[in-house]
C-alpha cells in the first residue's frame, strides 16, 4: 500500500510538525510506503483554465511545473493525504494550487449534483482515498466549519479531518476511514 502526503511547505510551524510526524508514524506503523511532497511558493503555477489537459494532453497538465509529478505521483497511491493550513476558513494558496490542478484527472464534462451544483465526472474508475486535514495554531469553530464546507465542495470522496494537538485522536479517526483507493468520483 502506498500514501501520498502533500504539505505546504509555507507552513512549518511546531503545529504542522506535530501534524506532519504524527501522519509520517501512523502510515508507517501500517506498512503504508509514503512519499511525502512538500509545495512551496512558485513551484507551481495557477491554472490557466485552457482546458490542454482535456484538449492536448488528455489526463496531464500541459504547464511545465511540478503538478504533473504530485499528479502522478497521487494517482499511484491508494491513499492521498493533504496537510492544508486553514487560512481564514480556507486552504493556503499553495494547497489550493494543488486542489484546483487536479483537474486533469476528470473528464471535460459537467454533471450536476443533487444539490444542483455542478462538478467534473471522473476520468478513471478508481481513485486514492483522500483526506484533508486542516490545521492552525488557533484553529476556530467557525474556520472548521468553513474548510470542511469548501473541501467538500471540491470532492465528493474525500475525509475532512482537524488536527487538534491530539495524536490519539487523529489516529482514533484515520482508524475510522477505509484507508484503500476509491471507486467513482473524485
Amino acid at each position: 500500500m502506498k500514501a501520498c502526503i502533500i504539505s505546504d511547505g509555507e507552513y512549518q510551524t511546531e503545529t504542522f510538525q506535530n501534524l506532519n510526524r504524527t501522519i509520517a508514524g501512523y502510515f508507517a506503523e501500517k506498512g503504508f510506503e509514503t512519499v511525502k511532497m512538500q509545495v512551496e511558493i512558485g513551484d507551481l503555477a495557477f491554472c490557466k483554465g485552457c482546458f490542454n489537459c482535456w484538449v492536448k494532453k488528455p489526463g496531464e497538465c500541459v504547464i511545465g511545473d511540478d503538478i504533473s509529478r504530485i499528479n502522478r505521483t497521487a494517482m499511484n497511491s491508494d491513499v492521498v493525504l493533504l496537510l492544508c493550513p486553514v487560512v481564514f476558513g480556507q486552504f493556503s494558496a499553495n494547497m489550493k494550487s494543488v486542489v484546483d490542478r487536479w483537474l486533469p484527472n476528470m473528464l471535460p464534462f459537467f454533471k450536476t449534483r443533487p444539490d444542483g451544483s455542478t462538478m467534473h465526472p471522473p476520468r478513471y474508475d478508481d481513485y486514492p482515498k483522500q483526506i484533508m486535514i486542516g490545521f492552525a495554531d488557533d484553529l476556530s469553530a467557525e474556520d472548521m466549519v468553513l474548510f470542511s464546507d469548501i473541501t467538500k465542495k471540491h470532492r465528493t470522496n474525500v475525509d475532512v479531518l482537524f488536527w487538534m494537538d491530539s495524536e490519539s485522536d487523529t489516529r482514533r479517526e484515520l482508524d475510522a476511514i477505509r484507508l484503500e483507493r476509491a471507486g467513482g468520483q473524485l
